[in-house]
């Protein structure tokens, strides 16, 4: 039997060796990579691409939680991520919500929910703690819909094309946002095809219009 290839991102050394135990004791389910933030997390999953990813939200060091899912999300389209929080606040489950989070598992609940979760993505579903309701997760993914009808890019997308505006390459873009290259590039690709733009010079005029661009006054 297949066992389901995990790679675990979490920033407490005791929290990720106990989960690394406790899902390698499971006999469908093997952790071929560990990581402490999601820099390191996504280096992992270049490395192993692993059937599921699971990522703390609050990691102080490195990049954090929100930004892990989002880039996962960019980079792995085809990896679900499982987010594993202490914050049972329902306003993280938006973000997770928003991010294209698969599900979310609170620390605190009982561990054998984490495995039912894991087993759940795996057939291609979404899984979220039963702390939850589903009339709030389906409230908030109706409020997120709407809310992104209104708004065509993302903070990350924003980030790269003022980036690219003031003419940085896509590796300056990398080192600066601790994202790979490709992830630069599909960011790029993406906010290109939003905006019906082919060149530089466009996204310049449009990053000036937007504000995202400082324009210099003549002296």
């Amino acid at each position: 039997m297949k066992k389901i290839s995990i790679v675990l991102i979490e920033d407490h050394v005791i929290v990720r060796s106990g989960l690394t135990m406790f899902l390698n004791s499971q006999p469908d389910m093997i952790v071929v990579g560990e990581a402490a933030d999601g820099k390191e997390g996504l280096l992992r999953l270049h490395a192993v691409h692993p059937d599921v990813v699971i990522t703390d939200l609050s990691m102080p060091k490195g990049m954090d939680g929100f930004t892990t899912l989002q880039e996962i999300r960019l980079s792995f389209p085809d990896v679900p991520v499982l987010v594993l929080t202490m914050y049972d606040d329902e306003i993280y489950l938006k973000e997770a919500l928003r991010l294209g989070a698969h599900g979310l598992v609170l620390k605190q609940t009982d561990p054998y929910q984490l495995l039912t979760a894991i087993r759940t993505l795996i057939e291609g579903k979404k899984y979220f703690d039963t702390t939850f309701t589903e009339e709030t997760i389906l409230r908030f993914q109706h409020e997120i819909t709407k809310e992104e009808s209104k708004s065509l890019l993302t903070a990350r997308e924003e980030e790269v094309l003022r980036l690219t505006a003031r003419g940085y390459t896509n590796k300056e873009i990398s080192n600066k946002l601790f994202i790979s290259v490709k992830t630069v590039e599909n960011h790029k690709t993406s906010l290109m095809k939003k905006l019906h733009m082919t060149t530089r010079a466009e996204l310049v005029q449009y990053a000036i219009e937007k504000g995202l661009l400082p324009v210099q006054k003549p002296l």
